[in-house]
This record gives C-alpha cells, sequence and structure tokens, in this order.
C-alpha cells in the first residue's frame, strides 16, 4: 500500500499539529499513515537534534517503501525553512513532496528580501507540490510562489452538536495561545466594556492562567485537554477570533462544527461564508455583534471540511502527476 509521511509539529500544541493529528488519525482508504516530528521548543541543541532526527527517519522510510509521499507542514520563517530542507532532502532520495503552508503571516515573510523568488525555485528544484488552504490563499500565494492546489484544513469528528450538553447563553469563548497575535489583550478590553454595562456575557479563555486583576467576568483555563476543548466549545453561545492574522483558523471550523457561531477580526483570511466579521479598531463593533450573533445566529460547517472530503482531495493530490516514488520505475 502507498504511504504518506506528514512532517510537522507532532507535540507541540496549535493548528498544525491538530491538522497532523487529525489526517493520520484519520487517513485515507488504503494508505499507511506516518508522522515524523520535525520541531522542539527547546534549545538550539535540541532543535538540531529534532531536525537531524527527522532527516534520518525520512531517509529510512524512503529507503524502505516502494510507494511514498512526503507531506510537510510549514508555517513561515524557521518553519518554512526547516521543511523545505527536508523536502529537498527527501526529494533527492526520489519521493514525492507535497509543500502545504498553513501560516497567516506567509506573505509579509515571503516579501522580505526578494525571499519568494529563491524559495520559489528552491520548491521548483525539489518538484513540490504547493498546497494552500483556500481558493482566496491560492489568489494571494501564486503571484509569489507559483502554481497552488487547495486543499482545506479537516476537523476531527469529535467536534460535533451534542444536545446533552446545555449551551450557555452569554458565555462566550476564546481558544489560543498565549500569543500577541491572538488578541487576548483585545478580548479583555471588550470585557471591559461589557463590565462597565453591567452586561452577563462571561468570557472564558484558554492559553492564559489568568485575566487582569480588574476583570470579574473572565475565566482563564490555561492550557486544555482535546476534550475539554470541545466541551466549551458545545457549551457556549458564541467564539470569538481577535487574531491578527491566521491561515485557517482550526478552532473557528471546530465551533461551526459545534454548532457555535464565530465572530472573527476582518484581518483573517479564509473565513467559511456565514462568518461574521469586526474591526479591530473599533472596540464598540465587537459589542454590537457579540450581543447579537450569539442569540441569533444558526452555523453549520461547510462539507469541504470533513475528514472524507479532506481525504478524497488528498489522495487525489497524493496521486497525480506520477506522485508516489517507485522503485521499478
Amino acid at each position: 500500500m502507498p504511504t504518506v509521511v506528514h512532517v510537522g509539529p507532532i507535540s507541540s500544541p496549535g493548528g498544525i499539529q491538530t491538522v497532523i493529528g487529525t489526517l493520520s488519525t484519520h487517513p485515507p482508504e488504503g494508505w499507511i499513515v506516518e508522522t515524523v516530528e520535525s520541531h522542539s521548543s527547546g534549545s538550539y541543541l535540541s532543535k538540531l537534534q529534532v531536525y537531524n532526527k527527522a532527516k534520518n527517519r525520512l531517509e529510512e522510510l524512503i529507503k524502505q517503501t516502494d510507494d511514498i509521499v512526503i507531506h510537510l507542514h510549514a508555517a513561515s520563517d524557521y518553519s518554512f525553512l526547516r521543511k523545505l530542507r527536508l523536502a529537498e532532502h527527501a526529494s533527492k532520495l526520489g519521493a514525492k513532496i507535497v509543500f502545504q503552508i498553513h501560516s497567516g503571516n506567509i506573505l509579509t515573510w515571503l516579501g522580505k528580501k526578494d525571499r519568494a523568488k529563491k524559495m520559489r525555485q528552491r520548491l521548483k528544484d525539489c518538484k513540490a507540490t504547493i498546497v494552500c488552504l483556500s481558493e482566496r490563499w491560492k489568489e494571494l500565494l501564486t503571484p509569489f510562489l507559483g502554481k497552488c492546489v487547495v486543499s482545506s484544513n479537516p476537523i476531527d469528528p469529535i467536534h460535533c452538536i451534542d444536545e446533552t450538553v446545555e449551551r450557555k447563553q452569554n458565555q462566550i469563548l476564546l481558544l489560543g495561545r498565549n500569543d500577541e497575535v491572538k488578541g487576548h489583550d483585545f478580548a479583555f478590553e471588550i470585557m471591559r466594556e461589557f463590565q462597565k454595562n453591567a452586561s452577563d456575557v462571561t468570557l472564558h479563555c484558554t492559553g492564559r492562567e489568568q485575566a487582569h486583576d480588574d476583570l470579574d467576568n473572565v475565566i482563564a483555563h490555561g492550557w486544555v485537554s482535546k476534550e475539554e476543548k470541545v466541551r466549551l466549545l458545545q457549551e457556549s453561545s458564541l467564539l470569538i477570533l481577535p487574531s491578527t492574522y491566521e491561515g485557517q483558523p482550526m478552532v473557528a471550523l471546530e465551533a461551526l462544527a459545534c454548532g457555535t457561531p464565530v465572530l472573527a477580526s476582518d484581518t483573517v483570511h479564509s473565513l467559511p461564508n456565514g462568518i461574521e466579521t469586526a474591526s479591530m479598531n473599533r472596540k464598540e463593533d465587537w459589542v454590537e455583534k457579540i450581543e447579537r450573533i450569539q442569540s441569533t445566529t444558526t452555523v453549520t460547517l461547510p462539507d469541504i471540511h470533513t475528514i472524507d472530503s479532506v481525504n478524497e482531495v488528498l489522495v487525489s493530490i497524493y496521486s497525480s502527476n506520477g506522485s508516489t516514488k517507485s522503485r521499478s520505475g
């Protein structure tokens, strides 16, 4: 049977890790799936050790497998460069390369120091199929990197509507790591507005161990398990996404799968139809829409994000242009 090897952050929490976890847990029918860890959040030495281990593991898999696709999942910056070096190594050994870009900041990174031209040539040299997350990202990336194909992020079937879970009106949710781009501080400013108005709206957030001391309408959960995240999505009346940028935000898709409406910043690309946006420059816009959307909006997850639909697209990508390596060919 053909083998696909997903390369990326296997143990580091985040959107790419979630995607790889879903794809490896629910592989396409007739395919063997392997995963290779490419990143460590530790010291430079530990990062180098993990990279070298990934390189050696890819070489081992390619040499022992007749039909193999190396599917690399990249963000921007060092993530992109690290996956590109692994792609070049695997390509020299005869493997088919699929290079998927997940970063919402990739255009800014590619636009510096004539970087796009160099990256485009290196990807071309290793005959990589470049995959992006939506038709909109395809439009944006093609001038930088050349031909791209689209494969949306898949959602784990664990994310679903559970009629036994009570939906809590006025409980809103922010899911994301403790990073400036995720907008926790902006969300806290919004909650100050609700507090001034003596509103019943309460924010539950992950990624932060505590909120600001003056806020009594914010509950900080730190990092939560997958099961806890699903429960929060199923019981909340709205997910807010005040991010500076995103590739294709997994939490927004997971919310829709759980029947939870989403309000996102107007700087986020690749949002499904039906998700409302608000300006990061207007807190009052967020306050008004939070009050309205959570009580009036019914949502569903578009079919293109189901694991069966994504697998169908990926098998087509993996199998195109004589994609899999064959020792006899």
